[in-house]
């Protein structure tokens, strides 16, 4: 039997929603998370508007939709024996649409973006939250609105200021932060920025939209930099001949983490009055200065600081060469992955269940031995057709950005694996 999959293209909100999936001619996603940064979502769609179904204005059956006020719900299935498993590709906000018409071709252009990037250009809310706010609690009230007469954060998709909700997923343990400083940030996003994801460092990953109230969901990764078991998936690929629950490989690039070396780093809290510096003399030495500096910083106590800057110089004190980019597609998939590889070709197309996952890479470079390698999933492009899927995920080397998981097949390596 062979793995099979496919799409289903919503868009909507609380009013009406609408199954355009036979209008799209093709659709590309883009998702991208950072340490100490909020995760970031966007793509487009293109659509044959040759009946002029969606020419804003003309009559067509979509010509009187307000755009900016809906979702686009990107969902699927796989199948495999005749028994199909959902999953959520994509989900967020309409940001643009263009239409190209020259009077015998019509086509639109709808381009959309992750819900917590719509949400974050707004202005940034009462920053001075006193102490001891767990990290989930504070962002959650940041995106939503905690009172009547004031404006919505995120975008309502037809409901009230008051009606929506943030959730958050998380994939590690909670986290303490404070900050008593107004004003922190010039928008909603980078005040979270300033303030709570450099703690650890930590990420953000927005991920879904249920359309009810609405509710949007994000996941939340603490210092450990790795997900708890129940949410952790070790994704198995190879090249050439793949079997169990193994996914092929099509393109495999590789090179140096230059980019990330970080030996110098400096902290200060939201107050200005604790500044914490430290540098890895080793790396500084052997490559020169490497410098990073995050200012207004909710640090809930001084341990929590130095601990931070500790990670960054020891996790990324060394430049690693390592697997960067891996690209493969479900026509490949379906013609070379057993059964078994299902549940997992399901996972990297689920928003919830791809990113920041461990990797384990087998391949041969030309003319050398064959090779192991663990990466972690930090980006991942998608462009589908109706006929074909292409993904490409973007690694990173699981030796600075995993942490040691005691007894665990593929993280709980000796010297291999970092303690977090």
């Amino acid at each position: 039997m062979a793995i099979t999959t496919a799409f289903t293209i919503t868009v909507g909100n609380l009013g009406a929603s609408y199954d355009i999936t036979s209008e799209v001619m093709s659709f590309n996603v883009n998702t991208q998370v950072s340490l100490a940064e909020i995760g970031t979502s966007k793509g487009s769609m293109l659509i044959k508007n040759f009946t002029g179904k969606f020419t804003p204005g003309g009559g067509g059956t979509y010509g009187s939709v307000d755009w900016f006020n809906q979702a686009v719900l990107i969902n699927g299935t796989t199948t495999v024996g005749g028994v199909p498993t959902s999953f959520k590709l994509f989900h967020g906000i309409v940001d643009q649409f263009a239409l190209d018409d020259n009077g015998i071709n019509s086509y639109v252009t709808i381009s959309f973006i992750d819900a917590l990037t719509a949400g974050g250009r707004s202005a940034t809310v009462n920053t001075n939250f006193g102490l001891g706010v767990l990290a989930s609690t504070a962002i959650e009230n940041f995106y939503e609105n905690t009172g009547v007469s004031a404006p919505a954060q995120m975008p309502t998709l037809g409901g009230t200021n008051t009606g929506y909700a943030v959730t958050t997923k998380l994939l590690t343990d909670n986290y303490n932060v404070q900050c008593t400083t107004s004003n922190v940030g010039n928008s909603l996003n980078s005040s979270i920025s300033l303030i709570i994801t450099p703690v650890g460092p930590a990420i953000v990953i927005p991920t879904t939209i249920t359309l009810t109230s609405p509710v949007f969901g994000y996941e939340l990764v603490d210092y450990t930099m790795t997900r708890n078991a129940a949410n952790r998936t070790t994704f198995l690929f190879k090249d050439k001949t793949v079997s169990g629950t193994q996914l092929p490989i099509g393109d495999l690039v590789t090179g140096y983490d230059e980019n990330q070396l970080t030996n110098y780093v400096t902290t200060t809290d939201p107050t200005g009055s604790s500044t914490v510096t430290s540098f890895n003399a080793t790396s500084t030495t052997k490559y020169g200065q490497r410098f990073r500096s995050y200012t207004q910083v909710g640090f809930s106590t001084t341990a929590q600081q130095t601990n931070t800057i500790d990670s960054w110089i020891n996790r990324f004190g060394e430049i690693t060469f390592a697997p960067q980019e891996l690209s493969f597609s479900s026509k490949m998939v379906q013609s070379a992955s057993a059964d078994a590889a299902e549940p997992f070709w399901n996972k990297i197309l689920d928003i919830e269940s791809a990113m920041w996952q461990p990797v384990q890479l087998t391949y041969t470079p030309t003319g050398c031995a064959q090779q192991t390698k663990m990466s972690v999933i930090a980006s991942r492009r998608i462009s589908a057709t109706p006929s074909d899927c292409q993904v490409t995920l973007g690694l990173l080397p699981a030796y600075q950005y995993q942490s040691f998981i005691l007894d665990d097949t593929y993280l709980g390596i000796l010297d291999s694996s970092r303690v977090a």
